[in-house]
């Protein structure tokens, strides 16, 4: 039963940890950057000039809603469709952290050591984080997954290898304690 839930762990773990893993580069190619710090401050930029002649506007008394100036509705849609700079900055980060704290979840519990099953809880818990924080980008035609759905199937498949690793340590204990 034990080889079963390590089996399981290892091919949850694949999914998940990569899945994890490559979230930052998904979001990085979504907003343009790849990976330049600079481009991504220029975008923030962008939006926060754009979001200052909005609120100018509405200080003047003036319902942008109802502007029918193609120029305010693009500022608009580029306001409203770029996350938050923190999701951006953090979501990436935190994906990569807990690719590399399931793996080390996964050599723990091929280890038998009992340290797997704080480990494992801890991953469960980072790997709801994650799918929480990540920002919600729209799909285009050729822009591949939606990063939320990508932190979605990362979440699932850690939380899945958490509870087989927590699963194989108990089960060695019960295994341990029949055989003593």
């Amino acid at each position: 039963m034990r080889v079963l839930a390590l089996i399981f762990m290892v091919l949850s773990f694949l999914v998940g940890g990569f899945c994890s893993g490559v979230l930052f580069k998904n979001i990085e190619n979504r907003m343009g950057t790849d990976g330049d710090s600079e481009k991504l401050e220029e975008v923030y930029r962008l939006v926060e000039n754009e979001q200052k002649q909005i609120d100018q506007l509405k200080k003047d008394g003036i319902d942008v809603t109802k502007i029918e100036d193609p120029q305010i509705k693009e500022s608009l849609e580029i306001i409203e469709s770029t996350p938050a700079k923190w999701k951006v900055v953090y979501a990436g980060k935190l994906g990569i952290l807990l690719a590399v704290l399931a793996f080390v979840m996964v050599v723990v519990a091929f280890m038998k050591k009992e340290f797997v099953t704080k480990l494992s809880i801890l991953i469960a818990l980072l790997s709801v984080v994650l799918w929480a924080i990540t920002p919600y980008m729209e799909a285009g035609t050729f822009s591949g997954a939606n990063p939320k759905s990508l932190a979605l199937i990362g979440c699932i498949g850690l939380i899945v290898c958490s509870a087989c690793a927590f699963m194989s340590y108990k089960l060695h204990l019960k295994k341990s304690q029949a055989t003593a």
